[in-house]
């Protein structure tokens, strides 16, 4: 009985740490009083290609922006010449390569000859993939200051016709983050 009183108060903060994850990191706790409703209108600032031989970033970056358009609409803010609120992308793809575990389950002893075997726990590597990084800046044009930052970081599909919703769905989750500040 008494095991059961010790475990329940973890259990309920194991639980209520469960629910309120989110896939979107916001840097600092400076941003927590940003309402996106303070602003009329919104521009983009100019975006370097860090990836010139990557033929897909510049579509990637004008996905960002159709998508973003269509957040910020559905919000009341307009685009415009003189913004009030700039947005700033930044958009990272890097390869990395998902590891395994060795085991003594799956993976057997090595014979080193003269009745010598050998095992030693190691990382395999099993697949590549690739992890693409939003960033998100949202800027006060009038005081010149970040109001808002935040990033998510997703694996980018390999079909290209799937890259479009990985992109809208990333998109949509910095803006679910944004409105509940």
């Amino acid at each position: 009985m008494k095991i059961k009183k010790l475990l329940f108060p973890y259990l309920m903060l194991l639980v209520s740490f469960g629910c309120t994850s989110s896939l979107v990191t916001v840097e600092g706790e400076d941003y927590q009083n940003f309402n996106l409703s303070d602003f009329k209108s919104y521009g983009f600032m100019e975006i370097e290609n860090t990836a010139p031989d990557n033929p897909y970033f510049q579509k990637a970056i004008d996905l960002i922006k159709k998508d973003i358009d269509s957040e910020m609409s559905t919000r009341g803010l307009s685009v415009s010449s003189n913004p009030d609120l700039l947005v700033n992308i930044g958009l990272l793809v890097e390869d990395k390569v998902q590891t395994r575990t060795t085991s003594l389950a799956t993976d057997p002893f090595t014979y080193t000859g003269q009745r010598r075997y050998t095992w030693k726990s190691e990382e395999v590597p099993v697949n590549t993939y690739k992890e693409g990084s939003i960033t998100l800046h949202l800027i006060d044009s009038k005081l010149n200051t970040a109001v808002w930052i935040g990033s998510i970081d997703r694996v980018v599909p390999k079909k290209d016709d799937k890259k479009a919703e990985a992109i809208q769905f990333a998109v949509s989750e910095l803006f679910k983050e944004i409105d509940q500040n």
